[in-house]
């Protein structure tokens, strides 16, 4: 949920806007990597498109739903009319929805911004070469850019480093975000590089729209998230014969999915490994209630897989039996929480370079179909062991 305190009620607190080959992986890693670490929710759109030619369908609605937009100008941004295209729209949502614009002057300066000089101006001469049929685009981007450049932002050369330049831009946020932090969170390597300083009590933050929640974890650290039920893909799930969406006192999240009878029982939940800790072995819980008149539910597979690496059919043949009642090896036993639930080992995986891609965690019972009822599931849970 968002920070914000204004009427309308935003999905995310900042979008992050950015030349990925410029930036991607310098200094935008470090800022986004900063702001989470913040509890401020951000969307960071990672989508490599050479062309750039339009914007995906759910971007503008993203900076529409964004409090703030945080534009990063580098040397190469006016290159991409994927970036110009979200500038314009960034523009336009300025001044029709009151959005608050923040741009980060990454090796080039205000006024060239403003005046599109060098080292925008050949690329905007390409632009009108390829769009000579669509001036009115051009000059949309023109526009755009010459209000850019005279919005009071961050100039990197005005900072000593680049964390000191993110440390600002992001007690700046936390600020206009009411969000409070101590004096011994004032600490570069901390915020830069998302330590534990001011964090390790705190309560999971909820993110994405309510539909994950994100916390580090007191004993390593490390990232944790939890992706609520309503963030899962749940087989028959949207079907209320079958499904219950209820409220619940225990659940942080506003909704838990509630199992009426069903005889084939697949339960997903997946998450991009760049969000989580690098070098780090991450086990995926299923976290659950069972019903008093629970019936069906004895033995289930669950397995956890890279998807770039495997397929889903040797995902299933590597499924092994876990248990939510009965006997059987302690490491397929469900164990109560100090919350209050139950959590089931799904699996576990080692996140190494963090690089893009998804990890699915996937419980099922779709080979004996008996009925199936009284499962309450919150989330799945990926916490570093």
């Amino acid at each position: 949920m968002s920070h914000t305190s204004s009427s309308k009620i935003h999905k995310y607190d900042a979008f992050l806007s950015f030349r990925g080959e410029d930036t991607r992986r310098t200094f935008v890693s470090h800022l986004y990597n900063a702001l989470i670490q913040r509890r401020i929710d951000v969307f960071k759109d990672d989508e490599r498109l050479e062309t750039g030619k339009s914007i995906h369908d759910e971007l503008p609605k993203a900076i529409e739903e964004s409090k703030f937009a945080i534009v990063i100008f580098s040397e190469s941004y006016a290159s991409s009319t994927w970036c110009l295209d979200e500038l314009a729209h960034i523009i336009k949502c300025r001044k029709e929805l009151g959005q608050i614009v923040i741009p980060i002057f990454y090796n080039v300066s205000p006024s060239d911004v403003s005046h599109q000089n060098p080292p925008f101006n050949k690329f905007f001469s390409e632009h009108e070469k390829n769009y000579k049929d669509d001036m009115e685009k051009i000059q949309r981007w023109r526009d755009a850019f010459a209000v850019s450049g005279k919005i009071s932002g961050y100039h990197l050369q005005n900072y000593k480093d680049e964390a000191d330049c993110i440390k600002k831009v992001v007690y700046k946020l936390m600020s206009l975000l009411h969000i409070e932090y101590h004096e011994d969170d004032n600490n570069d390597d901390d915020v830069c590089s998302g330590g534990t300083r001011g964090m390790g009590a705190k309560s999971p933050i909820l993110i994405d729209g309510g539909k994950m929640s994100y916390s580090l974890d007191k004993k390593t650290g490390k990232k944790c998230f939890m992706v609520a039920a309503r963030g899962l893909e749940i087989e028959w799930g949207g079907t209320a014969e079958y499904w219950e969406w209820i409220s619940h006192p225990d659940s942080r999240f506003s909704e838990v999915a509630k199992l009426k009878r069903v005889c084939w029982l697949d339960i997903r939940g997946k998450i991009e490994t760049r969000r989580l800790s690098k070098r780090t072995k991450y086990v995926a819980y299923l976290v659950f209630k069972l019903e008093n008149k629970f019936h069906g539910l004895e033995t289930v597979n669950a397995v956890v897989r890279f998807v770039d690496s495997m397929s889903v059919k040797e995902a299933e043949r590597r499924a092994s039996v876990v248990h939510f009642s009965g006997q059987g090896p302690r490491e397929t036993l469900p164990f109560k929480r100090g919350d209050g639930w139950m959590e089931l080992k799904m699996g576990d995986f080692f996140n190494d370079a963090g690089e893009d891609g998804d990890v699915d965690a996937r419980l099922m019972e779709t080979e004996h179909l008996e009925a199936k009822g009284g499962l309450i599931v919150q989330v799945v849970e990926f916490r570093p062991e």
